[in-house]
This record gives structure tokens, C-alpha cells and sequence, in this order.
């Protein structure tokens, strides 16, 4: 029993030990200039011309051009990939893992993605540059309980869904470029927090003298500015660094416990000559850090902070990371007008859409389609008219009787096809005319077709004219009809008898590719 006690006595008082040399994060405020990687070293050099309002490069002047840097933005468009319906299985299982009913919901996925450039003359060492950024979103809708509804809802609403991410992207590139130009040419006032180690535990003989360390140099540090000289800063930082270099000796040895308060010093002591920008300090206590062994990886940071420190003092050819920081903006100054001009708002971006149009004469024009114009192509398509600088000035109308079809060059194609429009009555309406329709499926057996993202075209091999699968001739006699087309195929009819078929895309898609593929 005695034995039993005194091993619970040691026990207790070495995790009583251990618990007095735990080690707390204790925060303070830190403010200094974040130095540019590529910088313009000569003070009244910094200056810059950009055609993209809301971004600003901190320390230089904003000018109309020539700048120092003349920044030229191109935000190129918004593409998207080919819609995929997904079908996504659900199965119902009882408490014995047995499946009892199997349902399925369709979800349309795609994927939007946006580019610009950022064309750089920088004269000041006479290098030019063009830097691309590039934003891109996976889409995916709400989950329905058929494939022609998930279809339905993106081409229904695709080009608003498109819109919305354009915008989004444009803002997020937009951040983007501020980012790229200020880290390469800026000069980025900085305020943050960061963390010294103190003793937690009361027990502890150095708690309290830790603390009043670290409360005394979170005062000082209170008192630093990004725009004001550390000399002071430094001066009053001088007995709290002597405190922690002085607890190192007074816990000699390689026991973890020792070795964990020589470390809290060596890390207190890398980071409060970081901020007073001494990477040579930073690195020696980064490897004290090291040869301690308590915590090898933040050795190895400070020591990478160090040299971090050392190569952007050197490249910007300074000592320290606080200075007086004016950033101005002259680009609106008019001379004889004393009032501050409006900034100019930037001109709507035009979503262009390049594709080939073939007329009735088989010629071949290169044309460009707005995107918000493309869902109405239809009676007829507009095509956007430039002026002889190559700027958009209008569109132009062009009638569907013209056209022979419109191939876009991400793949989208229509055709005009003479069919007879079914009203929602169902009532045949405009006399055969020829429509520009969206093509789905084409092949020597059958084509399909489909008109202003709701109406079904089919055209058979030698016919002139299409035939609307909303006509109510189609409508009553839909399987009839399918027999028909189909009766070469005794796979196809059988399908069709079967009711396999709805009059939907999905599945008259199917049925075109099945009639295709048919071998008797």
C-alpha cells in the first residue's frame, strides 16, 4: 500500500511539473509596409496608367498615360462546357439491407469558366508582358424527377445562370489583379496580429516574469505604425529582450521541460526582431530553435522567414518595412476645372459568341452573336455590326428564309427547317415557313430538331418539311408515327409497342439513336 502511494505521489507531482511549463499563445498588434517583389525603386517613377476602375497600386499615382506602367485589362468572356444530364440512382432499403424500391433524379451539370489578360509595359527596365487570369465554376441545378425537366431547366435558364457567373468571375478577377500588381509593384500598409509563447501555468517560477514581459512588449507594439521609424520601438523593446535571453541559462540541460522554456525564448526572441526587421537575428534564433530539438519546424520557419526577410529588404534596397506610403490618383485632373472630375464608369462588356452563317447562296460569313441574343434565335438571328476601328456599333437582323445554318465555335449548330408551328392549341400556324432550329441528332435514318428550346422537329430522309411532335396530328398518333418511321426495325417497334418512348428530347433522342444504330 505504501508502495502504491508513493508511486501515485510521483505521479502527481511530475504531471503537476509538466502542467507548470505549458505553454499559452499570447497575441499582439503588429503594423509595417509589405514591400513589392518587383519594385520601382525610384520615388517619383511611381507612376501608373489602368483602364480598370477600383483597383489601385499603393505608393504609386494613378495617370492618364504614358505611366511608368501602362496597364491595359481585357476581360475576354465567359465560356461554358456542353451541359451532361447525370442520372443519380436512390434506393430504398428495409432494416435487413435489402433493396425495395429504386427511384432516380436527373441534375444538370456543366461548367463556366472566364479569362482576361493584363497587358504590362513597364518602362522603367523596358519590359513588356501580358498575364492571364482565369476563374472557373462547376454548375450543378437542383435535382428533378425526369431528364427532360433537368434539360429543360438549364436550356431554359442557362444564359442567366451563365450571366451570374460572369459577373461573379469578373469580380473575383478583378481582386485578383489588384493582388498581382500590388505584391509585384505595391507598397501595402499591413495590420495584423501575431503570438509570443508565456508560461500558462502560475506554478511555474518564471509565470509572472513572462507575463510582464509579454504585457510590456504588447504595449510597445501597440505603439508601432507602418508609416513611422522603429527607432524608438526598438529602444524600449530592449529589456524585454534582454529577459528572455537571460531565462536560457537558468534551465540548462536536455530534459523536455528545460528545453521547452529555452524554446519559448528562442521563438519570442525570432519573432520580435522579425518585426523589428533583423533577419540575421531572426535566423540565429531560428536555429537556436533547432539545436534546442524541442520544435525543429519553427526553427526551420524562421529561418526561411529570415531569409525572406533579407532578399525583399535587399531587392527594394531598404533597412526596414516602415515608411511614409502616398497613393494618389491624378488620372481625372483637368487644369481649367477646379471641381474633381467623375470617374468614368466602364463600358458594358459585350458577350460574344463567334460563329460561321451560311446563306441560302451557300456564302460564308464569320459573324459574332451576343450570348443574351442567342436563345431568341429563331424567325431570324442578330449578328453584332463593328464600325471599321472594330468597336460594336449594333446589330444586324437576318431573316431565317436567308440563312442555311449557323455553326458556333464551341459546337452549338442550327439549321432552317420548314415545318408547321404548333400553337398551344395545337393548331398548325405559318404555312411551312423556315425556322432556324437548334440540331440534336443527325443521320441518314432521321434527324432531330428543336425550336425555340421547346418545340420538336422531326425530318426524315427526303422530306422537305419537318413535322412538329406538338402538332396534334403527332400528339394522337405518337406511337403510330414511331411505328412507322420505324418499320425496317423490328427491335425499334418492339420498343415502341412497349410504350418505351415519351415525347420528350431525352427520349426521342433515344428512340434516333436506337432507329440509327438498328440492324434487322
Amino acid at each position: 500500500m505504501k508502495k502504491l502511494f508513493l508511486l501515485a505521489a510521483i505521479l502527481l507531482t511530475y504531471s503537476s511539473f509538466a502542467q507548470s511549463t505549458d505553454l499559452d499563445r499570447e497575441y499582439f498588434n503588429v503594423s509595417f509596409v509589405k514591400l513589392p517583389s518587383k519594385p520601382i525603386l525610384e520615388n517619383d517613377k511611381r507612376t501608373y496608367s489602368l483602364n480598370l476602375n477600383g483597383v489601385t497600386i499603393k505608393g504609386f499615382t494613378k495617370v492618364n498615360k504614358p505611366g511608368t506602367l501602362d496597364l491595359d485589362y481585357k476581360f475576354t468572356g465567359t465560356t461554358s462546357s456542353e451541359v451532361k444530364i447525370e442520372k443519380i440512382k436512390h434506393e430504398k432499403k428495409d432494416d435487413d439491407g435489402n433493396v425495395i424500391s429504386t427511384s432516380y433524379t436527373y441534375q444538370a451539370k456543366s461548367k463556366f469558366t472566364s479569362s482576361a489578360t493584363l497587358n504590362v509595359i513597364n518602362s522603367f527596365n523596358n519590359n513588356s508582358y501580358e498575364q492571364s487570369f482565369q476563374e472557373s465554376t462547376d454548375y450543378k441545378s437542383s435535382e428533378f424527377n425526369s431528364y427532360y425537366k433537368a434539360e429543360r431547366h438549364y436550356a431554359n435558364n442557362k444564359y442567366e445562370i451563365k450571366n451570374n457567373y460572369r459577373n461573379q468571375h469578373r469580380k473575383n478577377i478583378k481582386n485578383r489583379v489588384r493582388n498581382f500588381l500590388n505584391d509585384k509593384y505595391g507598397y501595402q500598409p499591413y495590420k495584423g496580429r501575431d503570438f509570443l509563447w508565456i508560461l500558462g501555468s502560475k506554478r511555474h517560477p518564471e509565470h509572472a516574469k513572462h507575463h510582464e514581459a509579454f504585457n510590456n512588449m504588447k504595449e510597445i507594439f501597440s505603439k508601432m505604425k507602418f508609416d513611422k521609424p522603429m527607432t524608438e520601438i526598438e529602444a524600449a523593446l530592449a529589456p524585454v529582450i534582454t529577459y528572455f535571453e537571460e531565462v536560457i541559462p537558468r534551465y540548462p540541460g536536455t530534459k523536455r521541460k528545460m528545453r521547452k522554456v529555452k524554446y519559448a525564448s528562442y521563438y519570442n526572441l525570432a519573432n520580435i526582431y522579425y518585426f523589428l526587421d533583423k533577419p540575421e537575428k531572426v535566423k540565429e534564433y531560428g536555429q537556436k530553435i533547432i539545436d534546442n530539438g524541442y520544435d525543429k519546424s519553427d526553427g526551420k520557419k524562421f529561418i526561411r522567414y529570415g531569409d525572406n526577410l533579407a532578399n525583399i529588404l535587399a531587392t527594394n534596397k531598404m533597412t526596414s518595412r516602415h515608411m511614409e506610403i502616398i497613393t494618389e490618383d491624378n488620372s481625372n485632373e483637368v487644369s481649367e476645372a477646379p471641381e474633381v472630375a467623375e470617374e468614368p464608369k466602364e463600358k458594358p462588356l459585350l458577350e460574344l459568341n463567334k460563329a460561321f452563317l451560311i446563306t441560302q447562296k451557300n456564302d460564308t460569313l464569320q459573324v459574332d452573336v451576343e450570348t443574351k441574343n442567342i436563345a431568341s434565335i429563331g424567325y431570324d438571328v442578330k449578328t453584332v455590326v463593328f464600325d471599321t476601328n472594330g468597336t460594336p456599333v449594333g446589330t444586324r437582323t437576318k431573316k431565317a428564309e436567308g440563312c442555311k445554318e449557323i455553326l458556333f465555335v464551341d459546337g452549338l449548330h442550327y439549321k432552317t427547317i420548314n415545318f408547321n408551328e404548333a400553337s398551344k392549341n395545337s393548331v398548325s400556324i405559318g404555312g411551312g415557313s423556315g425556322k432556324l432550329c437548334k440540331v440534336l441528332f443527325e443521320s441518314d435514318k432521321i434527324n432531330l430538331y428543336q425550336f425555340n428550346n421547346k418545340e420538336l422537329i422531326i425530318v426524315t430522309p427526303g422530306a422537305k418539311n419537318g413535322k412538329s411532335t406538338s402538332s396534334a396530328g403527332f400528339v394522337f398518333g405518337f406511337n403510330k408515327r414511331l411505328k412507322k418511321m420505324a418499320e425496317n426495325c423490328p427491335a425499334v417497334i418492339e420498343k415502341v409497342n412497349a410504350k418505351t418512348y415519351k415525347n420528350t428530347s431525352e427520349s426521342l433522342l433515344q428512340y434516333c439513336k436506337d432507329l440509327t444504330s438498328c440492324s434487322k
